[in-house]
């Protein structure tokens, strides 16, 4: 069995110093003419694919990766390839989230000017990553709100502050926050919205989706932040991964 790793990615490059036990090699278009059935080819949780990459891959292989859009599920089933998405796994989209909220601390030292005790911190949305920033804050004591867009979500965001949103409700105190992060993969800040973000707000973009129209953040900073696990703790991140890998190995 050989194993293809990606080597544009911090995370899945490192494994190969995690896999000495197994014959590795870079995840390559050439190098997939190299692959055989059974093989398997690893790309990291954030990887997009488009129709030329996924008609590149080999027949008959196990692909390990995030989710694949819609329309490519039809090729993967053609090739017989099997798909496992990481993310499907609680425990390692739980652990994942975790990681990327350290992440978006780190973000928060090198950006802000200003201490973390003297900042206004809002969440948007009430997924696993501000749960885990959630935790993180109150734990050091970070003034911080939540602004959740579902019931549930609302009534859950109670465990972790007093003062919290439901749906669009945050817009009205909006001017308040010195630091807005967003995890909700989906635009919903329309340009009047962004209007009532006050001046020099730092925003962070968790999300795989932006929520608004980059063109349109001019007066505050709109900081993308993908993929937060490969560029503070890799190391951490690949670990991960690998527990994974190797419980399909076995």
């Amino acid at each position: 069995m050989k194993i293809f790793l990606d080597y544009l990615d911090k995370r899945t490059k490192f494994l190969k110093t995690l896999l000495n036990d197994y014959k590795t090699m870079e995840a390559t278009k050439d190098n997939f003419l190299k692959a055989e059935k059974g093989d398997f080819i690893i790309f990291p949780p954030n990887k997009k694919w488009n129709e030329e990459e996924i008609n590149s891959l080999p027949e008959k292989i196990t692909l390990f990766c995030g989710k694949v859009d819609n329309c490519f599920l039809k090729t993967l089933s053609e090739k017989k390839i099997k798909h496992i998405n990481f993310l499907d796994d609680e425990n390692f989209a739980i652990e994942n989230a975790r990681l990327t909220a350290e992440g978006v601390l780190s973000l928060i030292i090198e950006n802000s000017p200003r201490s973390f005790f003297e900042n206004n911190i809002l969440l948007l949305g009430c997924g696993r990553i501000t749960k885990s920033l959630a935790m993180i804050f109150a734990k050091l004591g970070i003034k911080f709100s939540i602004a959740c867009f579902s019931e549930n979500g609302y009534f859950e965001a109670h465990y972790f502050c007093d003062k919290n949103y439901f749906e669009y409700e945050f817009l009205s105190d909006i001017k308040n926050f010195d630091i807005i992060v967003n995890t909700r993969p989906i635009e919903f800040f329309d340009e009047e919205k962004m209007k009532l973000i006050k001046d020099d707000t730092l925003f962070i973009e968790t999300a795989s989706t932006n929520c608004l129209n980059e063109q349109k953040a001019k007066h505050f900073s709109y900081l993308k932040a993908p993929a937060l696990p490969q560029r503070f703790c890799f190391e951490s991140a690949s670990k991960l991964l690998l527990k994974k890998i190797l419980g399909e190995i076995k």
